[in-house]
């Protein structure tokens, strides 16, 4: 059994003095320069950007390659120590292409080897986070658990907005391996709990100031203002959303046990409530400008967004309130929670109707009923009452349909009397 990479110390001597110092040191570095990574241009015909594009992504993957093939002391100190590598990270993680961004085969044809470039540098960049990720590599090539924690959080190797880039890239097609690897981050390093509690007051913060940003330039307009530029708010926002709702649904997806400390921040009632409220003004605006162009063709990202805040609203909603009523937990205090949320969707016609495409809120109000004693029926008959009034102004065809289905018997028979 070999020594731990973190409790190893080597000789460095400075004239005539002898200096004991770390394995892991900055002196371990090569200086190995790594190019950041820029994202396929918009236009592929512009021949000196897409062959600037290609270089930067071969030398990218060149980069990867010789880091991958280090041993395990010199890779570590690589990338805990050289500044190039967090700046290509950070470059790649932030500009590579999302999958609800997903760019169509067809826009690689022109360029030669061009998909294979991107998907080559994607396969070679999870291969470096998983190792990141491993504090034991083999027998003899390995941390403490408590020293693994130490390095990469002291030097930066991952950090909340770090791991949200990670799960929207990666958790689609490798959710089971990239679960292992998140959960080991946060069992190793408990600091990283700490900075998603502080992540997501940022994230309240930034929502916050978005939707009143867009609430003010969606209000009324001076006589300047076109129709292009009211179009071009909202299909911002909508991209906004969308990227966010997809990143944390990723994330909670491959780190479950996160999902109560998101609800825990009142995150269920703030971010996505922002969001609820915010469909309203989307729809109004889309009726303002929906003879633009530039709106039709993104009308399914209003709806993969929609779809998206909706999933995540669901989430939180069942995992954090009514899943603990079915084994007993917290009844009283789950039961408030939900009376908070039902109140607040209840008011929210469109956005009710919406979740009733893809989930039920009476299921739910059923669930709650069962399992305690803590809704009356007034508050039951007030929250069906408006699940209905929800459906019958709002509801898509299929909707609807659930309100014949669920009528009761005698109700039908009376009105065919």
């Amino acid at each position: 059994m070999g020594i731990p990479l973190d409790q190893q110390f080597k000789i460095e001597k400075k004239g005539i003095m002898e200096e004991r110092l770390p394995v892991l040191h900055p002196s371990g570095v090569e200086h190995h320069y790594f190019v950041t990574y820029i994202s396929l241009p918009p236009d592929v015909e512009d021949g000196a950007a897409v062959e600037q594009w290609t270089e930067r992504m071969t030398f990218i993957q060149e980069d990867l390659s010789w880091l991958l093939q280090q041993d395990h002391t010199k890779f570590w100190c690589e990338v805990a120590f050289n500044k190039d590598f967090h700046s290509m990270l950070d470059s790649y993680l932030r500009y590579a292409p999302r999958p609800q961004r997903c760019i169509g085969i067809d826009h690689y044809s022109s360029i030669k080897n061009g998909k294979e470039l991107e998907d080559s540098v994607s396969r070679l960049m999870f291969m470096c986070i998983l190792r990141l990720s491993t504090h034991k590599e083999s027998a003899e090539n390995f941390f403490t658990p408590e020293g693994f924690g130490h390095v990469i959080y002291d030097n930066y190797i991952f950090d909340i907005p770090r791991l949200f880039d990670i799960c929207s890239l990666y958790a689609i097609n490798n959710k089971e391996l990239l679960s292992k690897m998140i959960g080991n981050i946060f069992k190793q390093q408990e600091g990283y709990t700490r900075d998603l509690s502080d992540a997501i007051k940022s994230i309240k913060d930034v929502i916050t100031k978005r939707m009143k940003v867009f609430l003010t330039q969606t209000g009324p307009k001076k006589l300047h203002t076109t129709a292009t530029s009211s179009s071009q708010e909202l299909i911002d926002l909508l991209y906004y959303i969308l990227d966010l709702s997809c990143t944390i649904n990723r994330f909670l997806s491959v780190n479950p046990q996160s999902k109560i400390t998101f609800f825990h921040e009142d995150f269920h009632l703030t971010q996505v409530c922002s969001l609820i409220h915010s469909f309203e003004t989307f729809l109004r605006a889309y009726e303002r400008v929906q003879q633009s162009n530039e709106i039709s063709d993104n009308i399914d990202i209003f709806e993969e967004a929609k779809y998206e805040t909706i999933v995540l609203f669901n989430d939180l909603l069942a995992s954090c309130c009514v899943d603990p009523l079915l084994i007993n937990e917290n009844k009283s205090e789950n039961v408030e929670s939900i009376n908070n949320i039902f109140s607040l969707l209840i008011t929210e016609k469109r956005f009710l109707a919406a979740y009733e495409d893809y989930f039920s809120l009476d299921q739910i109000i059923d669930i709650v009923h069962q399992t305690t004693d803590l809704l009356d029926d007034q508050q039951i008959k007030f929250y069906t009452d408006g699940v209905k009034q929800a459906i019958e102004l709002y509801g898509t065809p299929s909707c609807q349909r659930k309100l014949i289905s669920e009528q009761p018997l005698g109700d039908v028979d009376e009105k065919n009397v």
